[in-house]
């Protein structure tokens, strides 16, 4: 059909480099060796500094630089003072990373716990972090849709709208078309061939077929997706998530309206659709 593709794709990462979680697995498990390694990612340091630092005795801060020594993540320099490896500075940048990504995950615990993040790649849940600054839009028992009706008015202020679909609305496609129509705007959509199917057999007026025509939608059709609902768009960007492999939650949404972050969930789902390519 115009305007779509069919792309097979598989959506379950395992870890590819084994010696590398090893690594960090052997840093992270030893305070002295995190601790001396993130000491040093600061700046070069003596043992004297580092034993006033640390207030441990040189045994123990010798036994960790030689270990990081061995790993190659820290050098000894002609003045006898250590420093932070390459190797080492971007294993430093990774942890960080990792700490920053549970600090994020944290802040929006009962979000994550209350979901079921099973379907999405270890590596697009550490890039999803950009949501830390996100607000958790939640059903109450007066206003029972709020998430759906804060996501319509949002979404009909949108221009240019990138979207990861694994479940269908009549409501959500009917307002994404009508923000295309009244905008000139367009759609990247990222879908399944079922969701597909349902939006076409349910849209009466023909309006899908006939964005897709005026190339104001352009869709790929995956055999397996995470199921995440993603929206990306010029005004807002919202995650809603599923309670289990089959069933959708429609009420919480986390949703970010601060114009900076908006690039990075951009980011996110072109990195994710990348990756489907492969």
């Amino acid at each position: 059909m115009e305007g779509g593709k069919i792309i097979n794709s598989e959506f379950f990462d395992g870890i590819s480099d084994l010696e590398d979680f090893n690594l960090l697995k052997f840093i992270i498990t030893s305070e002295i060796r995190l601790k001396l390694l993130f000491s040093l990612y600061g700046s070069t340091k003596s043992i004297k500094e580092l034993e006033s630092e640390f207030n441990r005795k040189s045994a123990n801060i010798s036994r960790g630089l030689n270990e990081l020594k061995g790993c190659k993540l820290i050098t000894r320099l002609p003045d006898k003072r250590y420093a932070i490896s390459s190797i080492g500075f971007l294993l430093a940048k990774n942890i960080e990373n990792l700490m920053y990504d549970c600090e994020s995950i944290d802040s929006k615990s009962e979000f994550w716990e209350n979901h079921s993040i099973k379907s999405i790649p270890n590596r697009f849940l550490k890039e999803l972090l950009f949501f830390n600054n996100s607000t958790l839009v939640k059903s109450t028992i007066t206003e029972f849709a709020k998430p759906i009706n804060v996501y319509l008015e949002n979404i009909k202020e949108s221009t240019e709208i990138s979207m990861i679909l694994p479940v269908y609305s009549k409501i959500f496609m009917d307002s994404i078309n009508e923000a295309l129509i009244n905008h000139g705007g367009h759609l990247d959509l990222i879908t399944t061939k079922n969701i597909h199917d349902l939006i076409l057999k349910s849209d009466s007026d023909n309006y899908f077929k006939s964005l897709v025509r005026d190339k104001k939608i352009n869709y790929y059709m995956v055999d397996d997706l995470a199921n995440i609902f993603f929206t990306a768009t010029d005004t807002f960007a919202s995650l809603y998530l599923f309670f289990d492999d089959v069933v959708f939650d429609s009420s919480e949404m986390l949703l970010i309206e601060d114009l900076s972050s908006l690039s990075d969930a951009y980011r996110f789902y072109n990195s994710y659709k990348t990756y489907i390519f492969k």
